[in-house]
């Protein structure tokens, strides 16, 4: 799924073929046998025209169809054109949460004076909104940051995840008390123990050095002279 901003700078730079003015567009592309994949078309089509889609375009030919895919994955490479600065956020939200998500979405880049772009997996519920911002105006770093706070809660609020498939680094990792609880996070500290008892791998980036893994941070026991155990 492409929104109204990513087309408008995909067509500046890669020309599509997307239909200018369109709140959206939406690829959609079947594989498998024939005659699943042309009943498979036809529901799809009565689903696209019952919600009044603008146009349905099906690819002719192999150029037309690697066209139509050029500009969702060159998209990345065109946001220069949006924007000096950007923040890319990763959550998941259910499928059926995806018109709800995108109206908040809309809501909160007009509460924080910002533009959102977005260019993400409709199969799957996993959003990739690209939030603009100049670093050279002040405040605008804050109100991103800011945005992107207050999207990550209205995913989760929605039955949604942190990630949807980048997994957690130093970014997400701070944002997993707002998922899980004090136990679940103890639980994961500890069993993560079991395999790297000196936090050596990926230190910082797989669980929150937050209040809530206290437990599973503890030193390890050692042993004492005498047989004692600490």
């Amino acid at each position: 799924m492409l929104d109204e901003v990513m087309i408008r700078a995909i067509e500046e730079g890669i020309h599509a073929g997307y239909p200018k003015g369109a709140s959206a567009v939406l690829l959609i592309e079947l594989d498998g046998p024939r005659a699943e994949i042309e009943a498979q078309a036809r529901r799809i089509e009565e689903i696209c025209r019952a919600h009044l889609a603008l146009e349905l375009r099906v690819a002719q030919s192999e150029p037309e169809r690697a066209l139509l895919w050029k500009g969702r994955k060159e998209a990345a490479g065109v946001i220069g054109r949006l924007t000096p600065n950007w923040l890319l956020q990763d959550a998941v939200v259910p499928r059926s949460r995806l018109p709800e998500i995108m109206r908040e979405m809309l809501a909160i880049s007009a509460r924080h004076r910002l533009v959102f772009a977005n260019v993400f997996h409709a199969g799957d519920g996993n959003l990739h909104p690209i939030i603009c911002y100049d670093d050279r105006v002040p405040g605008e770093l804050e109100r991103a940051k800011q945005a992107n706070e207050a999207l990550m809660h209205a995913c989760l609020a929605m039955g949604g995840s942190v990630t949807g498939e980048h997994g957690v680094g130093l970014d997400k990792a701070e944002k997993l008390p707002y998922q899980f609880a004090e136990a679940d996070l103890n639980f994961m500290a500890r069993l993560r123990r079991v395999f790297d008892p000196d936090t050596l791998m990926n230190p910082g980036k797989l669980l929150p050095d937050h209040p809530a893994c206290a437990e599973g941070f503890r030193p390890a026991s050692s042993a004492l002279p005498g047989g004692s155990w600490v």
